[in-house]
């Protein structure tokens, strides 16, 4: 596990190496996600401004939401969500045998050797607008900082199941690129309260494709906000995650090369 630990930072740093050699091309290119990641909050602000609102919300209290979102997407795409292109790339060149061969847990090797240097505009954006609407809002209790913190990590398992189950079906249909738009509709929904969506989705996005973990139940607690199913929806994402790494490692067996 050490050795793991080690060989994962030190692939992260080299992926960061590698990236800043064009200098100029990754500050413009981590500046114009950091910006085109504003625009959500930016509409929000909008929104209410105008008069209209998320009902049980305050502006402060949906930009946190919002902040912590994207707080969850900038690091699971900076640390591991590089998985799902990297298993589709070295699948469609034939690549992906280099990979099991070597003396390292190929899904390891998956995910450390294509992290994303670029998503730190994700992640900061995420930290900006969480910490600005932080400064607005009461300070949470630390119990409430403790819950807080187990669900953020939970949102990271959940985004990481997510990458498991995108990255294992590119192993049979590998013209499958759009496949990430499909999970990029489905995680919008991640940006918005639970409360306002009608009961039967609120279930869907809560026990079956438990989106609302990675930034309302974070921000709920953080907020003092103790939503119902709580434990249950913990206990659907672990579940979700133990699915999701079935399916790889089924996939993967199943994975024929693309030599001939």
């Amino acid at each position: 596990m050490r050795r793991s630990i080690r060989l994962y930072f030190m692939a992260l740093k080299n992926s960061f190496a590698s990236r800043i050699t064009y200098r100029a091309d990754f500050f413009f290119s981590s500046v114009m996600i950091f910006i085109s990641e504003l625009f959500i909050p930016f509409i929000t602000v909008l929104i209410y401004k105008t008069g209209a609102s998320f009902p049980g919300w305050a502006v402060e209290e949906i930009l946190l939401l919002q902040g912590i979102f994207l707080l969850s997407r900038g690091m699971a795409n900076l640390l591991f969500f590089g998985l799902v292109w990297n298993t589709l790339n070295r699948v469609r060149e034939g690549s992906y045998d280099i990979l099991l061969i070597k003396p390292a847990s190929t899904l390891f090797l998956s995910v450390a050797t294509n992290l994303e240097p670029d998503s730190i505009g994700v992640a900061a954006c995420g930290l900006l607008v969480s910490f600005y609407s932080f400064t607005l809002l009461p300070a949470p209790g630390i119990t409430d900082i403790l819950l807080f913190l187990f669900l953020f990590v939970l949102s990271l398992a959940m985004l990481f199941a997510f990458a498991l189950l995108m990255a294992g079906s590119v192993f049979k249909w590998v013209g499958n690129s759009r496949i990430y738009e499909i999970f990029d509709s489905i995680a919008s929904f991640g940006n918005y309260p639970r409360s306002i969506f009608s009961r039967g989705f609120q279930t869907i996005i809560s026990y079956i494709i438990p989106i609302a973990a990675v930034g309302f139940l974070p921000a709920s607690v953080l907020l003092g906000k103790r939503p119902e199913g709580i434990l249950t929806t913990a206990a659907v994402c672990l579940l979700f995650l133990l699915v999701s790494g079935g399916f790889w490692k089924l996939m993967l067996r199943q994975y024929t090369s693309a030599g001939g």
